[in-house]
Formats: structure tokens, C-alpha cells, sequence
């Protein structure tokens, strides 16, 4: 079984398009926070990134649940700034395919982290992957979106960095881990 977001600006054709696709095992939910469908479909394939270069680093668990937390809240702050729905964020586009992303084997986005949490180069991972990681181009746009917004996006600026090997991933881990505490 599965589930999937119907984002629509048009509810007849939006029931149309549901009639078609829902069925027992395929499950269709609507919205129509188109920014926030976008930004949440953009912006867990860089926090996928960055948990594969985690786990790439032998970390464990808890750091693999605190960056898809943080990470979700990243993708919060920056929707909120774009007026997307909260809800969204807490739904299938947002923590649903956070979670797939972040944590399936098949996902190219958390593979291509593993690699670079190995040690392996971008373009090496790239290369190894085979096919087309969303996640490496997404980095930099969101990157740019939080800066123009004045939103501190510390995981999605660091997978950045990392991507273009401005930063190895130890120092990036460093880095996320010798900022000062904040409130939940």
C-alpha cells in the first residue's frame, strides 16, 4: 500500500484526477498548499543527504532521528516564511517522505549521502549512483531561498558545503554540533 499528495488549485478536477489514481492500495490526499508541497518535495531530499552522511559516518540512531527533527523544523521555518500550511509539513509530503527519503536504501538522495559520509566524492557519487540525485541541486536553491527569507537553514546550508567540497563531512558534523543550544 501507499499513499501520495494531490496538490490542486481546483477541486472538480482535482476529484477527477482522485477518481482515476485512488484505490485500496493507493491512497490520494489533497492539498492545496502548492508552496508548501514544493518546498517540503524539495527540501527532504537535502535533509535525506545529510542523514546519509550520518549514517555514511557511523553514526547512529539518535543522530540519524535529531537531523530528520531538525530537519523537519528547517523545512518548517522556511514554508512558514513562504506561507505554506503548517499541516503540510506534518503530513505525507512533509514528515511521511522525509522519513521514506531519509531512511529507504533506495533512496538516491540518502545513498548519494552515504557515499559522501564515506568519503566518496560528489562527482564519484554521483557517478556510483547512476541516476539523477534531486537533493544536490535542491541544496544550493534552498540555501539561496533562506538567505533571501533571512532563515538560518543549518543542515541545508552545510549538505550544501559539503556538496561542492568546501567542507568535509567531520567538519560539517563539527560544525552543526558546536552551535550554541536554542529552545525547542
Amino acid at each position: 500500500p501507499t499513499a501520495l499528495t494531490l496538490a490542486h488549485n481546483n477541486d472538480s478536477y482535482a476529484q477527477e484526477i482522485h477518481h482515476y489514481f485512488h484505490r485500496k492500495s493507493f491512497r490520494v490526499y489533497y492539498s492545496n498548499d502548492f508552496i508548501g508541497v514544493q518546498l517540503a518535495g524539495a527540501m527532504k531530499n537535502v535533509i535525506a543527504i545529510a542523514v546519509g552522511v550520518s549514517d555514511g559516518l557511523g553514526f547512529g540512531a539518535n543522530a540519524r532521528a535529531a537531523l530528520i527533527t531538525r530537519g523537519l523544523k528547517e523545512m518548517q521555518k522556511l514554508g512558514s516564511a513562504f506561507s505554506a500550511k503548517e499541516k503540510t509539513f506534518m503530513g505525507l509530503t512533509g514528515l511521511g517522505d522525509l522519513l521514506l527519503t531519509a531512511t529507504d536504501n533506495q533512496s538516491r538522495n540518502r545513498r548519494f549521502g552515504l557515499a559522501l559520509g564515506e568519503g566518496i566524492s560528489s562527482v564519484d557519487a554521483i557517478n556510483k549512483i547512476g541516476q539523477v540525485v534531486e537533493g544536490r541541486f535542491n541544496a544550493e536553491q534552498i540555501c539561496s531561498l533562506g538567505k533571501k527569507k533571512q532563515i538560518e537553514l543549518p543542515i541545508c546550508h552545510i549538505v550544501s558545503q559539503i556538496i561542492a567540497e568546501k567542507i568535509t563531512a567531520t567538519d560539517a558534523v563539527n560544525f552543526l554540533l558546536d552551535r550554541p543550544a536554542t529552545y525547542e
